[in-house]
């Protein structure tokens, strides 16, 4: 399947990643420059003049505006040219595309889409627990979170490959042995799920042992039940909440609440067919305020994320191969299907209005 969802919110960059300068990025094909104006908030400007089509990253920020590297004509957050040297009088076609953007969650989200389809309330905003680890505040019973997070990952693989990954609990067992995978867990059944457009996989391994990684912060003298969540909301965020606790324990919220329990959460951003920029941050609820273990536990998850990068890079490059074939699709490929088939409908949805206008 080809073609992205355009009108929806994608992550651009941290919050930490726009300072005094110009930072260019391509998102869904469109070369990007993200900046703050003089007030500190973020803009969003199509990487290109329209002059001699240098990128404006190429030139300089003064203020409000960038000036390019060029022939110094210059563009305001508007993406208006307020000057051209040498003449009083501005072409009306000299202006650049302003992209909607948003400060949200430490990251600045672009809406590479129609810009009167953009509003607030479509951002992603169902992961209460970053809200909690930013406030510092506990659940009412008493739960607490801390959150860490890395750098961009430039994948070389289409964001699709990401996504359905981020539905696929089958491979953790083989490709993150070291880390999240027991052997226990691999003849499991999965539990597929679709709410609207979002698609939930889950799966209980119950008494059995922890998984490496979890063991490492568990510490339990014997078996545990384990837990994978996986939430994706088409097309490009996922959500996983996974864990373990004692055998027997329950499985609703406050349970989970009450073991080791975790959260990653992933975002997508498309570059083109076969790139992505991967967005990640990771919460738990132990050992809140220990740097230590903050450090170790970046770590752990960065070795994981790795070794999926590694996967899906080998993945799309036999996919480009003229031999490629077709797959062959398994029982435990559900998640990916619905993920696959709600994706498809999105985007022929968005081209269908598109050709309607």
């Amino acid at each position: 399947m080809s073609g992205f969802v355009h009108d929806a919110w994608y992550v651009a960059a941290w919050s930490t990643e726009l300072g005094a300068g110009m930072l260019a990025r391509t998102i869904l094909e469109q070369p990007v420059v993200l900046f703050r104006n003089t007030e500190g908030e973020p803009v969003a400007l199509l990487d290109r003049c329209p002059h001699r089509l240098l990128p404006l990253s190429k030139g300089v920020l003064k203020g409000d505006t960038v000036q390019c590297g060029y022939h110094g004509l210059e563009f305001d957050c508007s993406g208006k040219c307020v000057r051209a040297p040498g003449q009083t009088r501005i072409p009306p076609e000299a202006k650049v595309r302003a992209f909607p953007v948003i400060e949200h969650m430490g990251m600045v989200w672009i809406w590479p889409g129609d810009p009167a389809r953009a509003s607030r309330d479509k951002l992603f905003d169902s992961l209460p627990q970053w809200a909690l680890a930013q406030s510092g505040e506990a659940t009412a019973g008493g739960c607490r979170w801390e959150v860490v997070s890395g750098p961009v990952m430039p994948v070389a693989g289409n964001y699709l490959l990401l996504s359905e990954n981020l539905v696929d609990p089958a491979h953790v067992v083989y490709v993150h042995a070291a880390s999240l995978g027991s052997a226990a867990m691999a003849d499991i059944p999965i539990d597929t799920k679709q709410i609207g457009d979002t698609v939930l996989v889950s799966r209980w391994t119950p008494d059995a042992p922890a998984s490496p990684i979890l063991q490492r912060y568990g510490k339990w003298p014997g078996n545990v039940d384990r837990w994978q969540y996986y939430w994706l909301y088409p097309p490009h965020i996922a959500i996983v909440d996974f864990g373990a606790g004692p055998v027997g324990m329950g499985r609703g919220e406050e349970d989970r609440d009450a073991a080791v329990r975790l959260y990653s959460a992933h975002f997508m951003t498309p570059v083109d067919e076969r790139n992505t920029l991967y967005f990640w941050f990771v919460l738990r609820n132990f050992a809140i305020g220990d740097k230590a273990v903050a450090a170790d536990l970046l770590a752990q998850v960065t070795t994981t994320f790795m070794e999926d990068k590694v996967v899906l890079e080998a993945i799309q490059d036999a996919e480009d191969k003229p031999y490629a074939g077709t797959r062959v699709m398994l029982a435990i490929d559900s998640g990916s299907a619905r993920l696959r088939r709600t994706v498809a409908k999105m985007v022929e949805k968005e081209q269908a209005s598109a050709k309607a206008a």
